[in-house]
């Protein structure tokens, strides 16, 4: 059997990884989706295939010999992307650091290369899987010569290609010389595709016999063919690839390879490719450190650990606990790191029989943790505030949390833990959490580990949250994300976690009655629904909800999913509004109570913690790409309160007995700021005024007084303004107004001719977010958006509308969490016992007792 040589079309492949993996940036902000795709492929290749050989070809710039044959040759091509030609020499780079022989020559492709090295390396009695997607190489198809789709995991050699052309391998270009091909712009002969091509092909063996027998071709395609006889030699004399080329093989090179692993290491790195690290062989395996952990679980160790933890300026923490809610877990231990390498572990709770400290050591520490001259950093340091502030000690201090710099470094990292933070800047592979407690059945909880083993694996934590202390602050400020972090982000995070610590309490015997009232109205739904469709079914399950709607009732199928006919709300609401059909309303409606129910009534009273009679959620500051807050655990960001019973669950939300509830909500602020960043005068003037808003934009729009304005015209004023902030189009205007789409887009029109600063600034802020990369709200928060760069035009819209978004959204965003962090510190300052409760986008909720209510009311003001 002969060795076998892989030839990987190195431009196919890099065009190839580029459509498939869009939106991937390097810690830079730079495009690197091909770059990992095209990585990722070959390290798959030689591992699935452990081919004896690989090498690879490249296109050289400039013209080739065909464009001298025929100067329109590939005129007509697109452009090469700027994201992508930045990437080739890094990948060209990558490739020859696995010393993978590389061949380029001016005046040829890459597909004359291969196939030249292709009967080069058939002569040396080697076979040859030629790795390319692209259909031209199927001309080189032989004995001992294979085509591989490394996309679509497919081999294609002559049998299979005969069976799916109906043609031998060499005939593909007599069928191009008549057909052409678009892409290259090779012209063929006008009229004669490729099912009618191969057709003559079949017939008559060759172009030129098939010219040679012209007169025989009747109809229009006889006069085209011809007419086009010097056309159609061209176009094949331009399809048929070179095995000719100034260009020899290297079998040596190609089957010895030998990579550089440093430098393949240090490019993963700097690309953050983490996963593809853990693949480089031998010493580019996760790095394995020396280091100085040291369990402190007795008096005299612990008295010498805390004579030196109290004489730091600052130093790194974290708690380990027996759960994940820092309100109800137990702490099991406290680590602590103010040295590379080095860090100590403190436990206070282990199995039976192995030494721990006491609650007196807790106690000793105290003032330390307490002490606000003394800094303190970790990693998601509002989970170690509660934690300890459950254990009786309130953290103060907190000069750096590594999970939001890492989030303000890069938003559009996935990852933001501290393993793959570990991972991605010091390629250190940490033990993960599974590994001391199992998972699933088998779980047990920390304090039942061994300490010897959570000893090594806590100080870790403070160990590398200490490194991480020292690299991200530069990271910052290359990105000049230092001001926001300070000012907002990192003080917001204390803020957080005292209202996580103080909960809000509920009142169980609203959300009882409302959940029972509820459930019977979602009963009566059910046989509505049942009656309007003929039959019980399923109404949870699309599939059958889609038999019903439209298979069976026969109502327009409005949208394609992967799995077959969309029934989500967009789809019904247009067969409600549009068509006027009285099931989708029905089934809108059970859709709604049922996920008020389940969601909310039913499972809220669930949440309450039983040690506080209250719900304590969970907020994040590093979970949206907008910048705005999101709450989980429950999400109490998205209660529906357009209906009645959405609203009842708000006023389930009571303060503690004998207090009052204050809510301030801001006015349209994402409209107020649209109207500072496009700075249109009559959007801003009425704003100055104190106008409606909706009635000023529907009067403008429509040309007449404020005063006519229906309530119909209104309301869709309201919907188009919200719906600019959401890209929102004449479809969407429509679905939400009971508009046809007709009339959507006259008023869309409309809008932009009447606020006409609006549309510049958006395109504005679109034109520079392209050309730098990201778009910033108002205090610096920067979202990275590669995809507006991106030639699929859909991909392209979708960050078009992101952007915008961002900059409005993550703006009113700033401007919460600014007041939130100053409100908080005002009420500290005044010394009140008002406090602040929930965040819900713009509006805040406090507490308030009765004699603070006036006073507080000014604070929020003031705040906000």
């Amino acid at each position: 059997m002969n060795p076998s040589l892989y030839l990987i079309d190195g431009h196919a492949q890099i065009y190839r990884a580029f459509h498939a993996v869009e939106g991937l940036t390097a810690p830079d902000g730079s495009s690197i989706g091909a770059t990992y795709g095209f990585t990722r492929m070959l390290l798959d290749l030689i591992a699935s295939h452990h081919p004896e050989g690989v090498a690879m070809t490249f296109d050289s710039p400039g013209p080739t010999f065909r464009h001298q044959r025929y100067a329109a040759y590939k005129e007509t091509r697109k452009p090469t992307p700027p994201e992508l030609i930045s990437q080739v020499p890094i990948i060209t780079d990558i490739v020859k650091s696995y010393g993978i022989p590389c061949y380029a020559v001016p005046g040829f492709e890459a597909d004359d290369l291969i196939g030249t090295l292709t009967r080069q390396a058939r002569e040396a009695n080697w076979d040859v899987v030629i790795v390319s997607g692209d259909k031209d190489c199927g001309q080189l198809l032989q004995d001992g010569v294979k085509l591989f789709d490394a996309g679509k995991n497919r081999f294609t050699d002559i049998n299979s290609f005969r069976e799916v052309k109906g043609l031998k391998p060499a005939q593909l270009v007599d069928v191009m010389g008549l057909w052409g091909d678009t892409s290259d712009n090779i012209p063929g002969v006008p009229g004669i595709g490729e099912k009618t091509g191969t057709l003559l092909i079949q017939k008559y063996g060759s172009l030129e016999n098939l010219l040679d027998h012209a007169d025989e071709v009747t109809g229009k395609r006889g006069e085209m063919l011809r007419a086009n006889k010097e056309q159609a030699l061209l176009s094949k004399e331009l399809a048929t690839i070179c095995t000719t080329a100034p260009v020899t093989l290297d079998l040596e090179s190609a089957k010895n390879l030998k990579p550089d692993i440093p430098r393949l290491h240090e490019t993963f790195t700097r690309l953050g490719f983490s996963s593809l690290l853990r693949r480089l062989p031998g010493n580019a395996e996760p790095v394995v450190e020396t280091v100085n952990y040291q369990l402190v679980d007795n008096p005299q160790a612990f008295a010498s650990f805390l004579a030196d933890l109290s004489r730091q300026s600052v130093f790194a923490l974290d708690t380990e606990t027996t759960g994940l809610d820092p309100l109800q877990a137990e702490l099991v231990g406290i680590s602590f790191s103010w040295q590379e390498r080095t860090a100590f572990y403190l436990p206070f709770r282990l199995p039976p029989g192995e030494p721990v400290l006491s609650r007196e050591h807790l106690e000793q520490l105290k003032p330390v943790l307490e002490n606000p001259q003394i800094g303190k950093t970790g990693h998601n340091l509002c989970f170690d505030t509660l934690v300890l502030f459950r254990a009786g000690i309130a953290l103060e201090g907190v000069v750096f949390d590594s999970m939001i710099a890492a989030f303000l470094v890069d938003g559009n990292y996935s990852e933001h833990g501290l393993k793959a933070l570990a991972r991605k800047h010091y390629q250190l592979e940490m033990t993960p959490i599974e590994a001391l407690i199992g998972s699933g059945r088998n779980e047990i909880s920390m304090d039942q580990v061994p300490a010897a083993k959570v000893a090594n694996y806590a100080a870790a934590d403070a160990d590398v949250a200490w490194r991480l202390y020292h690299t991200l602050p530069k990271l910052l400020k290359e990105r000049e994300g230092e001001k926001l972090f300070t000012t907002v982000e990192l003080p917001l995070s204390r803020v957080l976690a005292s209202m996580q610590a103080i909960g809000i309490r509920l009142d169980q015997e609203i959300l009882d009655r409302e959940s029972m009232e509820t459930g019977e109205l979602l009963s009566n739904l059910t046989q509505e629904i049942y009656a309007l469709a003929g039959h019980a079914f399923n109404i949870a399950s699309p599939k059958q909800l889609g038999v019903v709607l439209f298979s069976e009732l026969g109502l327009p199928k409005i949208r394609h999913t992967q799995t077959g006919l969309s029934t989500d709300e967009a789809v019904l609401a247009e067969l409600a509004s549009t068509h006027h059909s009285e099931i989708a309303n029905r089934i809108l409606e059970y859709r709604m109570y049922s996920k008020l129910k389940n969601t909310y009534l039913d499972a809220l009273p669930k949440l309450i913690n039983p040690e506080t009679g209250r719900l304590h959620t969970s907020f994040s500051q590093t979970r949206t790409a907008t910048g705005r807050l999101a709450s989980a655990n429950p999400n109490l960001q998205n209660i529906p309160i357009r209906s009645a019973r959405g609203r009842a669950v708000r006023a389930a939300f009571i303060p503690k007995d004998g207090w009052l509830m204050l809510a301030a909500d801001y006015s349209q602020v994402e409209l107020r700021v649209l109207a500072h960043f496009c700075q249109d005068p009559t959007l801003v003037q009425s704003f100055a005024d104190g106008l409606d808003i909706h009635r000023t934009v529907a009067a403008a729009v429509r040309g007449v007084d404020p005063e006519s304005v229906s309530r119909e015209e209104r309301s869709a004023a309201k919907a188009i303004n919200f719906g600019i902030i959401y890209g929102q189009g004449a479809y969407g205007l429509a679905s939400g107004t009971g508009m046809s789409h007709h009339q959507a887009q006259q008023f869309i029109d409309s809008y932009f001719a009447r606020f006409p600063g609006i549309r510049s600034w958006m395109d504005q802020a679109v034109a520079e977010a392209t050309r730098k990369g990201y778009v910033e709200t108002l205090l610096g928060w920067r979202r990275r958006i590669p995809e507006l760069a991106s030639i699929n035009h859909t991909r392209q819209a979708r960050a078009r509308r992101e952007a915008v978004n961002t900059i409005i959204q993550g703006t009113a965003a700033d401007l919460v969490k600014t007041a939130m962090v100053n409100l908080w510190g005002r009420l500290r300052r005044l010394g009140l016992a008002s406090r602040l409760l929930l965040q819900i986008h713009d509006e805040l909720l406090l507490e308030c007792p009765p004699g603070e209510v006036e006073v507080v009311k000014k604070e929020v003001r003031e705040a906000m």
